[in-house]
């Protein structure tokens, strides 16, 4: 579905004036093209169009579900053994996900600010913290136990509702400044996606030892990643280089905040924060530019050489892993770009997995 309506969605804001300039093409003319912006629009519908029909077959018994459309929708649907909780925190969900949604399209109407951009995801975040019904309790890393004399679990209470806000913060923001060339960020979203439903699947399965409410959370996380990683490709066979659309703030927003919830409600924030390594190593590098210690340009783009057709940093590069990558290995086109960055991402990925699986029982309990 997602095929297409994403260059249906792309025709209509390109009528409407919402397109722009690949900048990395600048000097060819690809470069003077205007290619539709907010094309995340249609993925983000089709995405949570998925979930709310997911969300009928976890809370009713998936047999009761097929007899009574069978029966002409004449019967009785049993309810599924899910905690009463789990419809709560679900709707929770779908809401702060669409309104992130609803955000990130105004972001790209609008264009607003970058101080702006920083703390939207807290507005799209209320309705997951109001709802929120699960513990507050942490499990101490043994390490520490033994080092701050701290017992095995921790009641954190309104700590950890900060931490869930930052974490929301974090992960919507980082999939949009880890950006700038063709496919990176549907690319990383559809990889980090992925991985995070293997995972789903492996603490599902019994493979990583969790307990019940722990394998409820990461099912209801696979519920959101499967669609999620489907709708990435779509999109992405349409921002692959060359670009036909841009993805927008309306995709990297949305794709953000939905693997920061998958990450809070599955229990497995910890695990999260290794497969977003690149893009926490990207917010660690780009901090002096973000919070104005050195100047910062309002795209952290690369220079296009038109006469090689490859990408080089600037003489004052920007501080970002796009960058960076090209002052380490060396001068490149944006395809071979997007492709190392994607690469080291699923490396980071699977380097979540190896710390998981021997980890377990060692690092806590």
């Amino acid at each position: 579905m997602p095929l297409h309506l994403t260059p249906a969605v792309a025709g209509k804001t390109e009528k409407r004036g919402i397109c722009g300039k690949d900048l990395n093409k600048k000097g060819t003319p690809a470069g003077d093209l205007a290619i539709p912006e907010a094309a995340g629009l249609a993925p983000g519908c089709v995405f949570l169009l998925c979930v709310t029909c997911f969300q009928f077959l976890h809370y009713y018994d998936i047999f009761s579900v097929i007899t009574f459309f069978r029966n002409g929708f004449r019967g009785v649907l049993h309810p599924a053994l899910v905690a009463e909780s789990w419809i709560v925190d679900y709707n929770a969900a779908l809401a702060t996900i669409g309104f992130m949604l609803f955000l990130g399209f105004v972001d790209d109407v609008l264009d607003v600010r970058w101080r702006v951009k920083l703390i939207l995801p807290l507005f799209a975040s209320l309705p997951l913290l109001v709802a929120y019904s699960g513990g507050t309790t942490v499990s101490i890393p043994r390490p520490l136990q033994s080092i701050a004399h701290l017992p095995s679990n921790l009641d954190l209470g309104w700590a950890y509702l900060l931490f869930m806000v930052l974490v929301t913060v974090f992960s919507t923001n980082s999939i949009n400044i880890l950006a700038g060339v063709n496919g990176l960020e549907a690319g990383q979203t559809f990889v980090i996606a992925c991985s995070v439903l293997l995972h789903n699947i492996l603490v599902v399965s019994g493979f990583f030892s969790a307990t019940e409410s722990v394998r409820e959370g990461n099912l209801f996380s696979a519920y959101l990643m499967f669609p999620l990683a489907a709708v990435s490709f779509a999109l992405l066979w349409y921002n692959w280089y060359p670009s036909r659309v841009f993805v927008g703030d309306t995709f990297t927003y949305f794709a953000g905040m939905t693997i920061a919830v998958a990450g809070i409600l599955g229990h497995f924030s910890e695990t999260l924060l290794i497969f977003l390594l690149p893009q926490v190593l990207n917010f660690i590098y780009s901090l002096p530019q973000l919070f104005k210690i050195v100047p910062c340009p309002r795209h952290r783009l690369p220079v296009f050489d038109p006469q090689t057709g490859l990408l080089r940093p600037k003489d004052q590069p920007d501080w970002n892993l796009v960058n960076l990558f090209l002052q380490l290995f060396g001068r490149c086109g944006e395809n071979a770009l997007c492709i190392r960055l994607l690469v080291f991402q699923t490396l980071c990925c699977g380097l979540a997995f190896v710390i998981r699986y021997f980890l377990q029982g060692v690092y806590k309990a």
